[in-house]
């Protein structure tokens, strides 16, 4: 009886003994799962921020694209504002496959005096700013202006700080996407040409020639060039070609109508740099002392109009000009 209450007593103690341990193990388990769930719910929200601090950097990353491709679209305008038209022109010009008939012979040449002739040609000129630079010029420059237009609507009254000065008259151009308003084209009537020439000249009532803005395919157009120096005629104007084209129909109009008329020989300003700009000098000066007289043009850019300011050494025994004095002589 004994020995049967000690074996009870021992089972019991057994049977405690493994139930607390039991209960040990359960606890650890909750503890575990605990853990477990809390880790998965740290996790969740540590990814849930590191997601929404990703996503704010998608966007903020986006964002910035979103402003270089703004800047770069602002850049790559500028950058084509600033390329002269002429120049684009001239380029587009060249380079296209069309075939044309040959080029017209070269312009007449005026006999050389005690010193060759230079005129020097600012076209597009616009702006005050620009105004205020060529009469900071210590020698002759004859700007060519805009029409007045929205963009620059005082071209007509910046004029008039000039006892010369010629008229920057658009004409169509090769694929040249931002026409200046009322450029003309080829398939203008003459009314429609002739009504624009007074329109000009009486903004512009001491000018005595004009010279195209770009212009390669009106000024390789016969029929077009006709009516042109029709018009030009009629309102006693001359034209200085600007050769956008190296298909110009000057030359054949003019031997109908008889106008003054000059072709550019230079053009200063393709590269804008002091250094290019000075040897596109010296070779205009160059067939100057060749041929009597030659014609340059440049653009209104800050560094074309200091380079110029800085360059009366390269002058010395040049006879720089007005475009109407040269007409004159």
């Amino acid at each position: 009886m004994k020995k049967t209450h000690i074996k009870k007593k021992k089972t019991s103690k057994k049977s405690s003994f493994n139930l607390k341990y039991i209960i040990y193990f359960l606890i650890l388990i909750i503890f575990s799962l605990s853990a477990f769930i809390v880790g998965i719910v740290y996790t969740q929200k540590n990814y849930e921020k590191e997601l929404k601090k990703t996503q704010n950097s998608i966007k903020i990353l986006q964002e910035k694209i979103k402003q270089l491709k703004s800047q770069t679209k602002i850049k790559k305008e500028n950058a084509s504002a600033s390329v002269p038209s002429e120049i684009m022109d001239y380029n587009k010009a060249h380079n296209t496959t069309v075939i044309l008939p040959p080029k017209e012979t070269v312009q007449p040449v005026i006999p050389v005096s005690k010193k060759p002739k230079l005129v020097i040609i600012i076209d597009d000129v616009s702006f005050k700013g620009q105004v205020n630079k060529i009469k900071a010029i210590p020698f002759h420059v004859t700007p060519s202006f805009f029409p007045p237009t929205n963009r620059h609507p005082n071209t007509a009254i910046y004029a008039k700080e000039f006892s010369h000065y010629m008229i920057h008259l658009p004409l169509e151009a090769i694929h040249f996407n931002k026409p200046e308003p009322k450029t003309l084209n080829i398939n203008d009537s003459y009314a429609t040409i002739l009504n624009r020439i007074k329109e000009v000249k009486k903004d512009f009532p001491k000018a005595k020639f004009i010279n195209n803005h770009t212009g390669s395919t009106f000024t390789a157009n016969k029929e077009a060039m006709l009516k042109l120096f029709r018009a030009l005629k009629t309102e006693h104007l001359g034209f200085v070609d600007s050769k956008t084209t190296p298909y110009s129909k000057s030359q054949i109009a003019d031997k109908t109508y008889r106008i003054p008329l000059y072709s550019r020989n230079i053009f200063l300003d393709n590269e804008e740099n002091p250094e290019y700009i000075r040897n596109q000098l010296k070779k205009a000066i160059r067939i100057a002392k060749k041929r009597g007289y030659a014609i340059a043009i440049g653009h209104p850019h800050s560094v074309t109009l200091q380079t110029l300011k800085n360059s009366t050494d390269l002058l010395k025994n040049i006879d720089v000009v007005y475009i109407d004095e040269l007409a004159k002589k």
